[in-house]
């Protein structure tokens, strides 16, 4: 059967999606600057100057809130240009060296909500859910690198698809690079540079 084309959008449909976005962006900040627990639907709905029954139509409950965050994370960080790309690279320490700049890019611009999310992480189930979410992204992200690092053929000799993304993972982890460049006092970019290098040696031959 021939496919439907596809819904044009409406200016309907680009207008929600504006009203979603700045609920998020709303909702980020506030959570950014006060914590989950404080920050109420009124006070999202407030900063993003729109009604409270927007905010539930647009997004929907506080904790779909602070799931929906992780879309916002993404964007922010260049997330989805930057996975094509590596999809198809074919330079092994280039494709690592892009990889932990994805992962500078999250930790720079959202470590803030970030290591919010996680100090609330364990005495909130919503946003623990979030987390859990965030971080099964950051381990797809590894594995996918991983494995286009094994199909160039490119990891060192007894070192698997499995543990190459478990390795990628840790090391550039928001706990790895909070160590980095806040308990060690490094920049971004010594954390940066630091991070191919170590990957490089422990993955390539």
């Amino acid at each position: 059967m021939p496919q439907e084309p596809a819904r044009r959008r409406t200016r309907r449909d680009v207008a929600a999606e504006a009203t979603r976005d700045e609920v998020l962006r709303a909702a980020r900040r506030l959570f950014a600057e006060q914590g989950y627990a404080a920050t109420t639907v009124g006070q999202v709905a407030s900063e993003a100057g729109v009604a409270v029954q927007t905010v539930y139509s647009s997004v929907g409950s506080k904790a779909a809130l602070v799931l929906a965050l992780n879309d916002l994370i993404d964007a922010e960080s260049g997330v989805p240009e930057a996975a094509a790309s590596m999809a198809t690279a074919s330079d092994p320490v280039a494709l690592i060296r892009a990889g932990v700049h994805l992962t500078r890019l999250l930790n720079e611009r959202c470590g803030d909500i970030v290591q919010v999310l996680l100090a609330a992480a364990p005495s909130d189930a919503d946003v623990a859910t979030s987390v859990r979410d965030g971080m099964r992204r950051h381990q797809e992200g590894a594995t996918q690198l991983a494995g286009r690092l094994a199909e160039l053929g490119a990891l060192r000799d007894g070192t698997s698809a499995e543990q190459a993304a478990a390795s990628f993972g840790v090391l550039t982890s928001p706990a790895g690079w909070s160590q980095l460049t806040q308990d060690s006092g490094w920049s971004f970019e010594q954390a940066e540079d630091w991070l191919v290098q170590s990957l490089t040696r422990l993955l390539l031959p």
